[in-house]
C-alpha cells in the first residue's frame, strides 16, 4: 500500500494538465446502434490462416509491403508479399518456406511444428525480410534438433528465398540489431547451456555480420549471465554508437545485465547492480540511460555509461506498473507506464519522472466496455512508429502522440481517440497513403517484434486475418455510441424493461449487419472466454444462432458478442438471457368469502401468463395473482395454468366450494363441543333409581344368631 502522503500526491497529479488532447467524445446516447457502420476505406486481405506478419519495403520503392506467413497444404507454411500497385493492393508473390511433414520420420528433415520466424533487418537504409527456420532432423540412432536455417526474401519478378548462412546448431532466440551504429543490423543468436539458471553454465551467443550479399561466419561469445534467460533488445542505453541487448536473470538472481558489442564482434556483459522485472533504454537530456521497473511498483531512471556504474536520476511509484515505451511530445521525452488498477497510462517526464507534470491517459468508452469482454483492446507500440517514424503508442482506444495532417483537428503531439482494436494488433504502416495494417487474432500474446526474439513454433488463431485501414480514417474516428451494439434478435421474447430475453432450448438468432470481413466473437458463460468465431461474409449480413448454456433447467445467464470491423472498430452486444426448458412453477390456495364464489390466490413465475379456471388473470412483478371463481356449494376442482413465453405449460389444481366453504370450519373443536353437548343431553335424559319412602313402624330388627 502507498504511504498516505504519496498516495495523495499521486491522486492529485494524475489529473494535472500534461499534453494537449483531441476533441472529447460526446456523452454516450441512451440507445445503442443496431448495426456496425460501413467502412468504405478498410478491407481484409483474402482469408488465410495467418501465423505472422511484418511490414517492410521489400522491393526498395519507398513504400512498405506486407509479408505474411500463412498455412499452406497440409502442414506447409507459405510466405506471401502484398503491395500497392496503381492504388490497389495485390499479391506480388508467394513461396513455400516450410514444406509439409514428410512421410516417415527417420532420416528426413521435418518442418512440422518447427520454429519459423520473420525478422525485419535494416542495411544502409534498405529493409530486408529474413526468414529464420529451425527444422528437426531425426536419424534412427540420433535424436537431435537441427538445423538453424537463415534466408532472405527477395522480391523482383517473383518472390524468392535466398539462403544466407550454412546450417548451424539450433538456437533459442534471434535478433536483428545494429550493435556498432553503422546503420547495418547484425544478426545475434543465443543458445542456453544446461543446466538452466546456473551462472556457471552461461548462454552462448553468435554474432553474424552482414557483408552486403550474405553473412560472414559467426563470432561466438559465452555470456556470463546464467543459462536459460532470454535476452531482449534494450536499445541505446550508454550513449555510444549502436544499441545493446539486455538480460534479466529471472531464473536466478533477477539482476539486469547489458550486452554490448566490442571490437572483434565479441560481446561484453555489464552488471547494472539492480534487481529488475523490466528495462528500456531512454533519453536523458542530450544523453542516454535506462528506465528500470523494479519490484513493489517502483520505476527508476539511471545514467549508465559504458564500463561505468549506474546512477539513479529519477524515480516514481506506479503500482503494478508496466513499461510500454517512450514518446516525444514537443521537446519533452516521456516514459509511458501502464497502471492496471485503475486502468490508465501515465506519461512521466524524463529523466526525473516528475508526477506533478503528468496525468493519466484513460481508455476510451468503447475500450472500457470490453473490460470483461471476450477479447481485449490493444495496448502497446505501433511497430515502426507513426507516419513520421517516431514511436507511437496505442492505449485502449487512444493514440499518442498524434501525427497530424494539415487539416486534422488534433493538436501536434496530443492524444486522439481511435478504434479500440479489441482482438487486433497493429503490424505497422504500409503503402503510400499510408495504411495501418492490423492482424486480427484472439491470442493474448504480445505482437510479433520485427526485431526478433524467441524462436518458437508459430501459432495461428482461428479466423485470424490481415486488414488495412487508411491511417487518416483511423485517427479521430472511434466507435459510434461508445461501442454499444443492439442487433435485432429472433426467437427471443423480452421479459422486462431491463431487456431480459426468454429463450427455449433451441436458442435464438442474432441478425448482424457489419462490414464484410468483420470478426464476430461469441463468449462463453464466462465472458472472458471465446466460445466461437465467425466472419461476416461479402453480403455484410450474418445470422448467428446462439444456444444458451444448459447451466440449469431454468437459468439466467449473460450472453456477450463482440464484433470487430476491418478498421479495428470494436462493438459489444450483451443480453441477459433466461433459459426456459421446464414448466413454470405454481403455488396457490383457495378461500370462500361468505356468500360469494371461491377466491383463488397464488404465485407463479412473473414472466408467465396465468389462467384460473380457463380465464386469464393479471400477474404482478413478483408473480402474484388472485381471481374469483363461481363454483357450486360442493367441492369442485379449479385448474390453474401458467404458460411461459416459449410455450412451456404448468398446471395446478385446487378444490373450491361456493357460497360457504364448510371445509374451512374448525371441525375438531366443533366435534369436541358437539360430543360434550350430546353427553350432557344424554346424561340429563337417562332415568335414575330412587329408594321408596317408609311408613312408621316399618323398621325391622335384626335377629341375633347364637353361635353353636
Amino acid at each position: 500500500m502507498l504511504p498516505p502522503v504519496l498516495a495523495a500526491v499521486l491522486a492529485a497529479t494524475i489529473g494535472a494538465p500534461m499534453i494537449p488532447t483531441g476533441p472529447a467524445l460526446p456523452p454516450a446516447p441512451p440507445t445503442a446502434i443496431r448495426s456496425v457502420p460501413d467502412e468504405p476505406g478498410a478491407f481484409v486481405l483474402p482469408e488465410a490462416e495467418v501465423y505472422q506478419a511484418v511490414v517492410a519495403d521489400l522491393d526498395g520503392d519507398g513504400a512498405r509491403e506486407i509479408v505474411r506467413l500463412v498455412a499452406g497444404e497440409r502442414t506447409a507454411i507459405e510466405a506471401e508479399a502484398w503491395g500497392e500497385e496503381r492504388g490497389e493492393w495485390a499479391l506480388l508473390g508467394q513461396i513455400e518456406v516450410a514444406p509439409p511433414a514428410p512421410v516417415g520420420g527417420a532420416g528426413v528433415i521435418n518442418y512440422a511444428g518447427a520454429p519459423v520466424r520473420l525478422i525485419v533487418r535494416h542495411a544502409g537504409g534498405r529493409d530486408l525480410v529474413t526468414v529464420v527456420r529451425q527444422p528437426v532432423f531425426r536419424e534412427p540412432d540420433l535424436d537431435a534438433e537441427c538445423c538453424l536455417l537463415i534466408g532472405d526474401l527477395r522480391l523482383d519478378d517473383r518472390l524468392r528465398l535466398i539462403d544466407l548462412v550454412d546450417p548451424a546448431f539450433s538456437v533459442e532466440a534471434v535478433f536483428a540489431i545494429d550493435m556498432d551504429g553503422d546503420g547495418i543490423d547484425e544478426l545475434v543468436t543465443t543458445r542456453s547451456l544446461p543446466p538452466l539458471g546456473d551462472i556457471s553454465f552461461p548462454t552462448q551467443a553468435n554474432v553474424y555480420r552482414w557483408t552486403g550479399d550474405d553473412f560472414s561466419p559467426p563470432v561466438t561469445t559465452r555470456i556470463q549471465v546464467g543459462s536459460g534467460d532470454l535476452p531482449f533488445v534494450l536499445g541505446d542505453s550508454d550513449g555510444g554508437p549502436g544499441d545493446e541487448l539486455g538480460v534479466i536473470t529471472r531464473l536466478s538472481t533477477g539482476r539486469l545485465y547489458r550486452i554490448a558489442l566490442r571490437p572483434g564482434d565479441a560481446l561484453d556483459t555489464e552488471d547494472a547492480g539492480i534487481a529488475a522485472t523490466d528495462a528500456r533504454a531512454v533519453p536523458i537530456g542530450d544523453g542516454r540511460g535506462i528506465a528500470v521497473l523494479e519490484r513493489a511498483g517502483t520505476v527508476t531512471v539511471h545514467e549508465w555509461p559504458a564500463g561505468g556504474l549506474g546512477v539513479q536520476v529519477g524515480s516514481a511509484i506506479v503500482p503494478d506498473g508496466a513499461i510500454i515505451g517512450t514518446v516525444t511530445v514537443g521537446i519533452e521525452d516521456r516514459l509511458m507506464v501502464r497502471q492496471p488498477t485503475p486502468e490508465a497510462l501515465h506519461a512521466l517526464l524524463l529523466p526525473d519522472l516528475t508526477f506533478t507534470r503528468a496525468r493519466g491517459i484513460t481508455r476510451s468508452p468503447a475500450a472500457a466496455a470490453f473490460a470483461f469482454g471476450p477479447i481485449a483492446p490493444y495496448v502497446g507500440l505501433v511497430p515502426g512508429g507513426g507516419p513520421d517514424g517516431k514511436e507511437q503508442i496505442i492505449f485502449e482506444g487512444q493514440v499518442m502522440p498524434v501525427d497530424t495532417f494539415d487539416d486534422a483537428p488534433f493538436p501536434p503531439g496530443g492524444t486522439a481517440f481511435v478504434p479500440a482494436m479489441a482482438g487486433a494488433q497493429p503490424i505497422g504502416l504500409a503503402g503510400r497513403e499510408p495504411w495501418l495494417v492490423l492482424l486480427h487474432t484472439r491470442l493474448s500474446a504480445a505482437p510479433l517484434d520485427p526485431a526478433g526474439g524467441l524462436l518458437a513454433p508459430p501459432l495461428a488463431a482461428p479466423a485470424s486475418a490481415i486488414s488495412l485501414v487508411p491511417y487518416a480514417q483511423f485517427v479521430g474516428q472511434p466507435e459510434e455510441d461508445s461501442g454499444q451494439l443492439e442487433p435485432p434478435v429472433v426467437d427471443a421474447i423480452p421479459l422486462d424493461e431491463r431487456g431480459t430475453l426468454a429463450v427455449g432450448a433451441d436458442g435464438f438468432t442474432v441478425r448482424l449487419e457489419a462490414p464484410a470481413g468483420s470478426r464476430v466473437y461469441l463468449a462463453e458463460p464466462d465472458p472472458s472466454v471465446v466460445a466461437s468465431i465467425d466472419v461476416v461474409p461479402d453480403s455484410g449480413s450474418l445470422d448467428l444462432r446462439i444456444l444458451p448454456q444448459p447451466v440449469a433447467s431454468v437459468g439466467r445467464q449473460r450472453v456477450s458478442l463482440a464484433v470487430v470491423s476491418p478498421g479495428g472498430r470494436s462493438y459489444l452486444a450483451t443480453w441477459d438471457v433466461r433459459l426456459l426448458t421446464e414448466a413454470p412453477s405454481i403455488d396457490a390456495s383457495v378461500s370462500t368469502p361468505l356468500g360469494s364464489g371461491a377466491l383463488v390466490e397464488g404465485r407463479a413465475a412473473p414472466y408467465a401468463t396465468v389462467t384460473v379456471g380457463g380465464t386469464a388473470v393479471p400477474v404482478d412483478e413478483e408473480g402474484r395473482f388472485a381471481a374469483s371463481v363461481d363454483v357450486p356449494p360442493w367441492p369442485t376442482d379449479v385448474v390453474i395454468a401458467a404458460t411461459d413465453p416459449v410455450g412451456n405449460v404448468g398446471t395446478f389444481s385446487v378444490s373450491a366450494v361456493g357460497f360457504f366453504d364448510y371445509r374451512a370450519l374448525p371441525w375438531i373443536p366443533i366435534v369436541v363441543v358437539l360430543v360434550a353437548v350430546a353427553g350432557i343431553v344424554l346424561y340429563l335424559r337417562v332415568p335414575h333409581l330412587r329408594p321408596q319412602p317408609r311408613a312408621a313402624g316399618d323398621d325391622s330388627e335384626l335377629e341375633e344368631v347364637e353361635p353353636d
